[in-house]
């Protein structure tokens, strides 16, 4: 069977950010399939997934800031597609027709951030008359009540839009059940593709080698708008340290992260008074996390109350290197059902929760030096960007079959 083709249209691809297209284009070639790719560059991307733009080609589409004016702005309110840079939308469509024009490409898969390049999928799509996937790495409604009216009816409009084009894609991609639930009740069939962890680089070390300080650790940005907040892990901390149940000169929480988020952390460690406690480092490339999370006692997630359907990269990552998660708060969701099936560690539903965790962690590693995993390793095996691959793979075939073009 001859290798077929699938053009990834998405919002990012490595070197930027958001490596989930990135971790498919490396698992294509060996299920068969080529991928070339198609995305904005933007000045100030992040080049923390270098490592995974050497698996497919990609053009990059470069454009040139412009000002709005205020009727553009009024306009866009009510027209999603309108935020989208006009400059942007022209040249990504001109690369998508000379592209095709050249390469037979077989499906085009959309890989959205809320609602972008959803509109230019679509009417490439339409126009060559070849099947396309919309592959949704969030939607509107995870995000916590709007904080006004105004804002609430820009929402409504962006679902409505949305929704739209996603009832002529082919197939609907999410990273979460509970967005398959919430897309479903819109009479939307959408399919759930976890995220995941690669197994070429996280993997426990073979040997859990005695650390030198009990560790808690937390990799990524802090999203306070999403309800992320350090605070009932601060104040924990401050309670065990009055009462003399952790010790300053062996015990840090570490984080990996922006600066904004380290600006977050500075004022909540000041509340608590336990800046002494607390070490912000920069954000680290992929390639470098894994040897950090292996010397941590502790994984630090930071949820919402509320089960939005949020499942970031760096949870299936803690999973993978099996150190104990400490999950904050629990989810009543997927979160909190993977964690407790795999014996990875507690999706605490209070602050006694948190100090019972961290106190029977630190007393472990007081003992012994180190801290134990018993995570259930097959159970989490399907939780990788290997499997992910071939998902999407998979879905390919049946969405080619249907159109009997396989």
């Amino acid at each position: 069977m001859a290798e077929k083709t699938v053009l990834i249209i998405t919002n990012a691809f490595p070197p930027s950010f958001a490596p989930r297209m990135g971790y498919l284009s490396k698992y294509l070639a060996e299920n068969g399939w080529k991928g070339i790719a198609i995305a904005p560059f933007y000045d100030n991307c992040r080049k923390y997934f270098d490592f995974l733009s050497e698996y497919i080609p990609c053009k990059r589409v470069y454009i040139s800031k412009r000002r709005k004016n205020i009727i553009h702005k009024a306009l866009s309110f009510f027209f999603p597609d309108l935020r989208i840079p006009w400059e942007l939308k022209k040249k990504m469509r001109f690369y998508c027709d000379e592209l095709i024009s050249k390469e037979q490409i077989d499906i085009i898969l959309c890989a959205a951030g809320l609602f972008f390049p959803l509109c230019i999928a679509y009417k490439v799509a339409k126009k060559y008359k070849i099947p396309w996937i919309a592959d949704l790495r969030d939607i509107e409604e995870q995000h916590p009540e709007k904080n006004s009216f105004l804002m609430d009816a820009y929402y409504k409009m962006v679902i409505f839009r949305r929704n739209y084009l996603l009832r002529d894609a082919d197939a609907i991609t999410v990273a979460s059940e509970k967005h398959v639930e919430i897309l479903n009740n819109y009479a939307l069939k959408a399919y759930c593709i976890y995220n995941g962890a690669d197994a070429d680089i996280f993997f426990p070390t073979k040997k859990r080698y005695k650390l030198n300080e009990f560790t808690i650790v937390y990799t990524g940005t802090i999203y306070s708008r999403l309800g992320q907040d350090v605070s009932p892990l601060f104040s924990v901390i401050k309670q065990l340290y009055i009462s003399g149940d952790i010790d300053l000169k062996n015990c840090r929480i570490k984080f990996y992260t922006d600066i904004k988020s380290q600006e977050v952390i500075k004022k909540s460690k000041e509340i608590f008074s336990v800046s002494e406690f607390v070490e912000c480092f920069d954000v680290v490339p992929a390639t470098e996390i894994p040897k950090i999370l292996n010397e941590s006692s502790i994984l630090l997630l930071l949820l919402n109350r509320r089960n939005t359907g949020i499942m970031t990269t760096k949870f299936f990552e803690y999973l993978a290197v099996g150190c104990p998660i400490l999950c904050i708060w629990n989810d009543e969701g997927a979160v909190k059902e993977i964690i407790n099936n795999s014996k990875a560690g507690i999706a605490a539903k209070t602050e006694q929760d948190i100090k019972q965790f961290i106190k029977s962690k630190y007393d472990e590693w007081l003992k012994t030096g180190y801290i134990n995993s018993d995570i259930d390793r097959n159970y989490i095996k399907n939780f990788s960007r290997k499997y992910n691959a071939k998902q999407f793979v998979e879905l390919f075939g049946g969405v080619l079959k249907s159109k009997n073009l396989e």
